[in-house]
């Protein structure tokens, strides 16, 4: 699955003076205000509590212009610098172009900043309607634009597969989009381990957060979120069971996107679920399927999904189980020969017993243990697990509270090659669950190092430090996750403050480095 921050070339970089350094990363963030300096591949940032180096590769655009070639210039550059002329970035101008030049990037830099700066509270959101989707959001507009095109097309590519048309009365649904999962969770009110969700009682809406360290989370979490409205659809009065609503989003979850072709690949493999799955089979613990489909609603755990997923992929997957199993998904609530009972408040739904009844009806099958046969013959035929299935895992184990797991799946992930920033911090947070405090600062470190400007991983790093160093580094790098933060316009600025106390309010002399 393809990115949406794309490196782009940068900005050339200079000695002209302008108002204040400030730069933009690939992935949307601004950084103003700190002393910004090149330093070979990187920009040194100097904050009043450290330094942070940032490497080039990961910034967009930069106030700074750069001065003085590496090598002696050619004869014919050594001509144009004769007849006073100056290079800005691959042309050779006056000075009083150039200075124009910088002067109305600046302006306009200063325009945008100051736009996306307007837009981070909830109370100032950005709205954007599409055909089918009303999106009230703080991130970036260019990257909400991007998954407003995804969605539209998964809503055209799943009502045209299914047959399934909206109710007239249904307009616009309302999609709350977040920058960050803290404001999600504040905002939203959504409780700590959810991390999307679908409301499907009138005022309908989806909620869920851009994850920067991980924007294939946020299409997996919308995918999967929004799938549960697209059921919806078929009879907004109808309550599916658990075990098939939650598989079934977990399967177009695993779909991927192609942001270029705007084209999306339904049937993927959900490797977190894959590796939980895989895991489970080297102990012999196997799911039982007549277990699995009368669970109810608040009996469904990880451990579920996961074996939930496999067995709609095996159903989806095949082809002579697919139509069939469409038709079981959708005569759930269309089938006038099933019986419905009734659920609060205002909701009906088909008996568990019946459920799987009319499972082994639609399917052709002659017992439920003749299809778990074939189910379990299916899941030993897929491939071993990625290690970015692995780091999905042990963020998965996270969320259910089993730290000692989650290392255990991160680790495989790292030793599999799959080294991100977002590793590095789950595992550090699972150590830290554990009181490994020094494995924890030193996994912290090498998160900060893939993701210099992420003000939380100097939070995190500052609880691990507290513990494994002194409390006076604890307060220096709660001091730097604040002035990062607040550089960055990053809106955890607040959740830092609120999590530290009236004693960090007030900016204070540096105790490393020193600021413009």
């Amino acid at each position: 699955m393809k990115r949406i921050a794309t490196i782009l070339g940068l900005t050339a970089i200079s000695a002209v003076a302008t108002a204040q350094d400030s730069l933009q990363l690939t992935d949307g963030r601004f950084l103003v205000g700190p002393k910004i300096e090149p330093a070979g591949e990187t920009f040194k940032v100097t904050f009043p509590h450290g330094e942070v180096m940032v490497p080039k590769s990961a910034v967009k655009e930069t106030s700074l212009v750069e001065a003085g070639a590496a090598k002696p210039p050619s004869p014919d550059d050594q001509a144009k610098i004769d007849q006073g002329l100056v290079r800005l970035e691959n042309r050779w101008v006056t000075p009083e172009q150039r200075d124009k030049e910088l002067a109305k990037r600046a302006e306009q830099r200063d325009a945008r900043i100051k736009e996306a700066m307007a837009h981070r509270a909830w109370a100032n959101r950005y709205n954007l309607k599409t055909d089918q989707f009303a999106f009230e959001f703080t991130i970036d507009p260019d990257v909400m634009k991007k998954f407003a095109d995804l969605m539209e097309v998964y809503y055209r590519e799943f009502t045209k597969e299914w047959g399934i048309k909206k109710p007239s009365k249904l307009g616009r649904l309302k999609v709350c989009f977040y920058h960050d999962e803290d404001y999600y969770h504040q905002v939203s009110g959504a409780p700590g381990g959810v991390i999307g969700y679908f409301r499907f009682v009138q005022p309908m809406e989806l909620n869920f957060f851009y994850d920067r360290l991980d924007p294939d989370f946020t299409v997996d979490v919308m995918f999967h979120e929004t799938n549960h409205y697209l059921t919806t659809l078929i009879d907004p009065k109808f309550r599916y069971p658990i075990w098939v609503n939650e598989s079934l989003a977990e399967y177009y979850g695993a779909s991927n996107w192609d942001w270029d072709k705007k084209q999306m690949t339904i049937g993927g493999l959900q490797e977190g679920r894959l590796a939980v799955i895989q895991d489970a089979i080297r102990n012999d613990e196997w799911q039982k399927l007549d277990t699995l489909i009368r669970l109810k609603h608040g009996e469904f755990n990880a451990t579920h999904y996961a074996w939930g997923w496999s067995f709609v992929h095996w159903l989806m997957e095949n082809k002579e189980t697919n139509k069939k199993f469409k038709e079981f998904y959708l005569g759930l609530a269309r089938d006038k020969n099933l019986k419905r009972e009734p659920v609060p408040p205002a909701m009906k739904e088909v008996p568990s017993d019946d459920v799987a009844d009319y499972l082994l009806k639609c399917l052709g099958a002659k017992s439920v243990d003749e299809l778990q046969e074939g189910w379990y013959a299916y899941v030993k035929t897929l491939k071993p697990s990625s290690g970015r299935g692995y780091y999905e895992a042990g963020r998965i184990a996270m969320y259910e509270d089993m730290p000692i797991k989650a290392q255990r799946y991160l680790k495989t992930a790292l030793d599999m090659d799959f080294k991100g920033p977002q590793v590095y911090a789950e595992l550090s947070r699972a150590q830290y669950r554990k009181h490994e405090y020094e494995d924890a600062a030193a996994t912290m470190r090498t998160a900060i190092a893939l993701d210099p400007l992420n003000a939380e991983l100097y939070l995190g790093l500052a609880k691990a430090v507290r513990f494994a160093e002194s409390e006076e580094a604890a307060t220096k790098y709660n001091w730097l996750a604040l002035e990062v933060a607040k550089a960055t316009s990053d809106p955890s600025e607040y959740a830092i403050l609120v999590d530290l106390g009236p004693d960090y309010v007030t900016p204070k002399s540096a105790s490393a480095g020193g600021g413009k």
